[in-house]
């Protein structure tokens, strides 16, 4: 059955601030909206596993999913959260290797997927695609380059305080407060649980931070950014 026009043009008004999309034109928007298919999942399903072969990549459209690896021996690092118009698995899609890393929906969660081979042909029928794909791949360079960096150099408050700053640029509410338990907090810094909530019970009593169930509240960002470049 055809598809109807208007779910066409949604699929490419969500895309329009992906940064697959750069400065594309309009009819390169349409061509690209027109290869993708949309996936809804639910809170907590898996996308794809570490490992998995890899044939698509994602642009996140509604909602959040948390990319991860995990070590032989079953511990987790969380590497990012993807929200709204994040791209992620380009990797795999592109080489045809397996997957990095594992893909959950924090949430409910709607997807485009690209297919690797639409994708391909697209990138070659619209070459800027596969120069957007290419500034993407570098971004996503520079990202883990950073991880690296912050795990070899920074102490864990310097860490701690860094990706609290992160999230809450990307996720923090009207009320400044983060939903992120202290346990998934650990999971981004390869940190256990119990040197987490030391850390942060430290901050509280200094008043940097409020801590309620399951949420954290940053009250002095200049005082947490400082914070954060400590080695």
């Amino acid at each position: 059955m055809a598809e109807d026009q208007p779910d066409k043009d949604r699929r490419s008004s969500a895309l329009a601030y992906s940064d697959l999309i750069g400065d594309l034109s309009a009819e390169s928007l349409g061509h690209l909206g027109s290869v993708a298919e949309r996936v809804r999942l639910g809170r907590n399903s898996v996308l794809f596993f570490q490992d998995d072969p890899g044939d698509a990549i994602y642009v996140v459209e509604k909602g959040s999913v948390e990319i991860s690896i995990t070590s032989p021996s079953g511990k987790k690092l969380s590497l990012n959260v993807m929200r709204p118009p994040d791209v992620f698995g380009e990797i795999a899609a592109l080489d045809g290797g397996p997957r990095t890393a594992t893909a959950i929906c924090m949430e409910d969660t709607t997807l485009l997927r690209f297919g690797g081979k639409k994708l391909r042909v697209a990138m070659l029928n619209r070459p800027e695609v596969g120069v957007n794909l290419i500034a993407i791949l570098c971004a996503r360079l520079r990202w883990v380059s950073q991880q690296v960096e912050d795990l070899a150099i920074r102490n864990l408050e310097g860490r701690l305080a860094r990706r609290l700053l992160i999230l809450h640029h990307k996720f923090s509410d009207e009320t400044g407060s983060l939903r992120f338990s202290q346990s998934e907090l650990a999971d981004f810094l390869g940190a256990t649980r119990e040197s987490t909530n030391k850390t942060l019970q430290g901050w509280r009593s200094r008043g940097l931070i409020t801590l309620s169930r399951g949420s954290i509240r940053i009250r002095n960002l200049d005082g947490l950014a400082d914070l954060a470049t400590l080695e």
